[in-house]
């Protein structure tokens, strides 16, 4: 069995949502290296099962759950899964998301806007409502959201992938302070262009040589980066870190 990268999350379970690829994955195997159990969460079964295996094979625990981030039934299935598993969880990385159709606004239609916001934003509100009852009970728990430079400085052709991860920063914020008291911590990260799947959907390997040139740091981000920060929330150094959004970005935003 490997041993655990710090062990300061030993003893905690997390549940990962989008821990099929990309920067889920990563969470996924950071959480478990420093020891927590994790429940690897993704409507693609297949890559879920992937992960939890990779973990597995490292001797983490981790379980794979399919399930649809933006259905209410489904989360709380997920939930209930995970936790008859490894116990109540106490670190949810809200990690799910899609861009959606490209387009202008004008030619945007209801059910592209209601998929993305469905997933984005509903996602992260679902599951985070779902796992707050043990929360709660233990006085403690982090919960980690995603957002995005897009949701900060706005590009064309994405309105509702934008209007969803500027939404998550005004949820994270709100969400803080109601349970402030309570031992939980959410937070939310702000990364620009981070080298997964996700990007590659509507840029060339081209643009993407480009905007690594673009940026301070002379490269993309990478899952791992993100992953990092996230290990670090998730801990007990920092339980005084609440209600923030976190440029993770090589220095391309930097927030006041």
């Amino acid at each position: 069995m490997r041993a655990s990268l710090s062990g300061r999350l030993e003893g905690r379970v997390a549940l990962v949502t989008g821990a099929g690829q990309g920067i889920g994955r990563a969470f996924a195997r950071r959480f478990a290296s420093e020891g927590a159990s994790v429940g690897v969460v993704d409507i693609n079964l297949d890559g879920a099962e992937e992960t939890a295996s990779l973990l597995s094979r490292d001797g983490h625990r981790a379980t794979a759950v399919e399930a649809n981030v933006g259905d209410p039934e489904s989360v709380a299935n997920g939930v209930k899964a995970v936790e008859a598993k490894f116990g109540p969880i106490g670190i949810l990385a809200n990690v799910a998301g899609i861009y959606g159709r490209h387009d202008l606004i004008r030619d945007q239609d209801l059910a592209n806007w209601n998929r993305v916001l469905g997933i984005n934003l509903t996602g992260t509100f679902l599951c985070s409502k779902a796992v707050l009852p043990s929360m709660l009970a233990a006085g403690w728990g982090r919960i980690i959201n995603i957002s995005s430079s897009q949701g900060l400085r706005p590009r064309t052709r994405v309105g509702p992938y934008v209007a969803s991860k500027a939404a998550v920063i005004g949820f994270t914020k709100a969400f803080a302070l109601e349970v402030a008291r309570s031992g939980v911590t959410v937070n939310a990260l702000v990364p620009s262009v981070v080298d997964t799947a996700m990007p590659r959907e509507n840029s060339s390997e081209e643009r993407l040589r480009e905007q690594a040139q673009e940026n301070p740091s002379g490269r993309i981000g990478q899952p791992e980066d993100l992953a990092a920060l996230a290990a670090f929330l998730a801990s007990d150094d920092a339980a005084y870190i609440t209600g923030q959004a976190i440029a993770v970005n090589g220095g391309q935003i930097q927030l006041p």
